[in-house]
């Protein structure tokens, strides 16, 4: 849990000044946030990175000299323990994927929220992934290269030999090891599209037809197969783990 009594120390990364004053009237009505830099230059986040040490950055993609999945690269490299959430209006899969592949801990697009942001931060700090809910729903159909509706419990419980990574540019390569799919039940996979499209465990036992009870018991037997913590890593593992074929 976090200490109610120690703030987290925030740098924003944004090019549009009104954007970036918004953000930062936003995140300081929280008592454990103090924003402790600002920039619209992703060279400048880099070297601000290095000297102010926050312990995490609200990052936007689209910035001069250096865009925003350079910038990471760069900042992970030089200090890895620091965290970046992207907040962006991009949406594309190719963006998404070549950020987390940067190293980004978060990904949030810019209609989330004061309070979803704030989630977010809290969430990552503590060590979390996170994903916005549109752009799990995106990563998810992207690994598995169709709708989620059309994927077969077979391609959750065979193996994945030489399975694919990412590049730093977003690209895939393949690496040499073998990594194991974890199996989840025909039922479990209708469980985890529900939570990627947002429903909460009422509306997915009502959808169902099942009980709350029952529901609350394939989300914990899903996030323990993923060793997660939480519904929206469950994504992040899929990816940079390789778990799910491109």
């Amino acid at each position: 849990m976090i200490d109610n009594k120690k703030k987290i120390k925030i740098m924003l990364v944004e090019d549009h000044v009104l954007t970036r004053i918004g953000l930062k009237v936003s995140l300081e009505q929280y008592s454990n946030i103090e924003v402790i830099a600002e920039t619209s230059n992703g060279r400048e986040a880099v070297e601000f990175a290095e000297k102010k040490k926050p312990d995490l950055i609200i990052m936007d993609i689209g910035l001069i000299e250096f865009d925003g999945i350079e910038a990471t690269r760069k900042i992970k490299e030089l200090a890895p323990n620091i965290k970046v959430i992207m907040l962006t209006s991009h949406e594309s899969e190719r963006e998404i994927l070549a950020s987390l592949a940067s190293g980004a801990d978060g990904y949030c697009l810019k209609d989330t929220s004061p309070e979803q942001l704030h989630n977010a931060i809290e969430s990552v700090y503590e060590g979390n992934a996170w994903l916005s809910s549109q752009v799990a729903e995106k990563v998810l159909r992207n690994l598995y290269g169709k709708e989620i509706s059309e994927i077969k419990q077979s391609e959750l419980t065979k193996k994945i030999e030489n399975p694919p990574l990412i590049n730093k540019d977003g690209s895939i390569k393949q690496p040499t090891s073998k990594i194991p799919i974890i199996p989840l039940s025909e039922r479990e996979l209708e469980v985890l599209r529900l939570i990627v499209d947002g429903k909460s465990n009422q509306q997915i036992a009502e959808g169902l037809f099942v009980t709350l009870a029952t529901v609350k018991t394939h989300v914990r037997s899903i996030l323990n197969k993923l060793s997660v913590d939480d519904r929206t890593q469950a994504a992040v593992k899929a990816m940079r783990e390789g778990l799910i074929k491109f």
